[in-house]
């Protein structure tokens, strides 16, 4: 099956709000997207899913096949959601790691956390990676070859 990048980066778009992101032009944002399309792939949990992946960033598609495929529009689906999710973890980790979110405390007689939404961030891309990884358990669970009877 192929599944173009554009379907990814558009879904992907639409969990990220960020304008500083947005405001770069076409090609950096393109070639940020790919570079996360990449790390996702590279996620054994995400990898092993399929039985056959090819990435062409040329001509911004991938060609895939999942080990225990449903149907195309579904197979389509599911893997467009896992990566849009993969990429929305990787936006968000560079995010929780910034020194703006780990440094904001203020130096005096008694320190005080001016803000404190570096936990909120922190329980936000735990909570996606526990998604991430129940998505892919409970697909393995409901199509695996144990349930599948091939004739």
């Amino acid at each position: 099956m192929t599944l173009p990048y554009e379907t990814i980066f558009s879904r992907t778009r639409g969990r990220i709000s960020d304008p500083k992101e947005l405001s770069l032009d076409e090609s950096d944002l393109l070639e940020i997207y790919t570079e996360r399309l990449h790390n996702v792939i590279s996620n054994p949990r995400v990898r092993r899913l399929f039985s056959s992946l090819t990435l062409d960033d040329e001509i911004q598609q991938m060609e895939f096949e999942l080990n225990n495929s449903v149907d195309e529009t579904s197979d389509m689906d599911f893997v467009a959601g896992i990566l849009v999710l993969g990429m929305t973890i990787e936006w968000l980790q560079p995010q929780v790691d910034s020194i703006m979110h780990t440094s904001v405390m203020i130096g005096g007689k008694e320190e005080k956390k001016l803000l404190d939404n570096h936990k909120n961030m922190i329980d936000r891309l735990d909570s996606m990676k526990a998604e991430l990884n129940k998505r892919i358990r409970d697909y393995g669970y409901m199509y695996n070859s144990y349930i599948n009877t091939e004739s």
